[in-house]
This record gives C-alpha cells, structure tokens and sequence, in this order.
C-alpha cells in the first residue's frame, strides 16, 4: 500500500545494474538503496562487539569468564567482513555499470571511424571486391611498386596514375596494394 504511492522513474526500468544478489520479487530498487547502509551499520556494529569483547576479557583473568567476550568479538569480526562485502560488491557493481558504459561508447566510437568518407562500408579482409561490385580497373603510379584499384585511397586525387593491365603488372613486378588488395582477375575480366 505504501510502495503505490512511491513514484517510480522510467530510468530504473532500464537500469543495466546487476542485481543478482538482491532478493527475489519487486524489491530489488529498495535493495540497491539499502544495501550500502546495511554495509556500514554491520560494519560499525560488528567493530562494537570487537571492542565490547576487547574491553570484556582484559577485565576478567579467569578464562572461562573470557568465553563470552571472546565469542562476542568474533561475532564481531563477522559482521565487519559481512558489512565490507557489501560495501566492495556495491563498488564493484557501480564499476561494472561505468564499465558497460564505457563499452558501449567505444563501440559506438568505433562504428562511427569506421565509416569511409566515400560512403561505402568497410570491406571484409576476406571479401572479393569484385564481388562486391567495386570498381575492377587496377591503375599504378609510374614510379610506385604497387598497383591499385581505381577507387583506392592511395591514388585518389593523384593525376599521374595510369591504368594498367594484368600483362603490365608481371612485367614491372608490382606488388598489390596492402589497402585496396586488388587481384589480377579483375583486370582480366575487364579485357
């Protein structure tokens, strides 16, 4: 009755927190909330009982008597390590959140530097570009040892770039281009 009156944000729909740890049903938003301050009140309870102990047995010299105290500084020492697990594991889900942001960005980054500035996609390593309907005419610079797709990077813009035939290519001993990797077949199927 009370929890229908509490608004609820949009934004915690689709938070991408992980909430493994929280308890089964709709009260995983309330744990997330109270899961740090549950932490530090085992915590802070946990180092009372140590010194509860602590003051307990240097008062008694009978060790019997000191059973007590003792059991209740150990008690203590439990619910420190319970509190600072649920302090580290919430830091810890916190990092994990940044880090899953970070992801995304990168991989949005990454889309966006891999788009060519002549609009096509970047092709695959594997990928024929015939097969791909690029441009099949192999152009070299006369001095260059390599040659190039027409449409390649390395000569766009360049005007002393000649085509150039499979036969041509044998001959002067070029090499294909480790950019535009074009193949002597698509010189052949232009003849």
């Amino acid at each position: 009755m009370a929890s229908s009156s509490i608004p609820l944000d949009s934004s915690l729909a689709g938070s991408t927190r992980d909430t493994a740890g929280a308890p089964e049903g709709g009260a995983s938003w309330r744990w997330e909330v109270i899961r740090p301050y549950a932490g530090w009140g085992l915590a802070v309870l946990g180092a009372v009982f140590i010194v509860v102990g602590w003051i307990g047995i240097s008062g008694e010299s009978l060790v019997a008597k000191q059973m007590p105290y003792l059991i209740s500084g150990g008690g203590g020492v439990a619910l420190v390590g319970l509190g600072v697990l649920f302090l580290g594991t919430e830091e810890r889900q916190r990092d994990r959140a940044r880090i899953d942001q970070l992801e995304a960005m990168v991989a949005d980054l990454h889309s966006v530097l891999l788009v060519r500035a002549d609009g096509r996609e970047p092709q695959a390593s594997g990928a024929s570009p015939a097969a791909d309907g690029g441009n099949d005419a192999l152009v070299a610079l006369p001095v260059g040892q390599s040659f190039h797709r027409s449409d390649c990077v390395m000569v766009q813009g360049k005007s002393n770039a000649e085509p150039i035939t499979a036969r041509e290519v044998q001959a002067r001993g070029l090499k294909p281009c480790r950019l535009c990797e074009p193949t002597l077949e698509e010189s052949d199927s232009r003849t």
